[in-house]
């Protein structure tokens, strides 16, 4: 990837952390309401949901952290022979074993663990509304 797309899809995970912090503070709209979920029920989920919300929003902060560093700490370049490469355009001091490795792996596990949040989240929202 160029490094112009790289800076948009550092935007677009910025965007969304900036989204799940607006929904945590909001505390109403549709990532509120689920479907048969009675709604004496939804006021009570209410509260879980915005810290669920909110924590889904630090993940994400911390992924858009991660993967900037890495976009800027990294460069792809083509060798002669054809192939390409990650060349390292600086270190950081107090991390100096920093590889792109470890910082594709940390935002991907960051990634992750957002979709597997929202996913035992709906899992869970699923039950009490089967319960009721």
């Amino acid at each position: 990837m160029n490094n112009i797309s790289m800076v948009s899809l550092d935007s677009f995970q910025l965007i969304i952390a900036i989204y799940l912090f607006y929904v945590a503070a909001k505390g109403s709209g549709t990532l509120y309401r689920f479907g048969d979920l009675p709604e004496e029920d939804q006021i009570k989920v209410k509260p879980k949901l915005r810290l669920i919300y909110f924590l889904c929003g630090l993940i994400a902060l911390l992924e858009t952290g991660v993967c900037m560093i890495q976009n800027s700490m990294f460069t792809l370049v083509q060798t002669e022979s054809g192939s390409a490469e990650y060349i390292q355009n600086f270190q950081l001091e107090f991390f100096p074993a920093l590889t792109y490795s470890t910082l594709n792996i940390l935002s991907t596990a960051l990634s992750g663990l957002i979709i597997l949040i929202l996913a035992i989240t709906f899992l869970w929202l699923r039950s009490k509304a089967i319960k009721e």
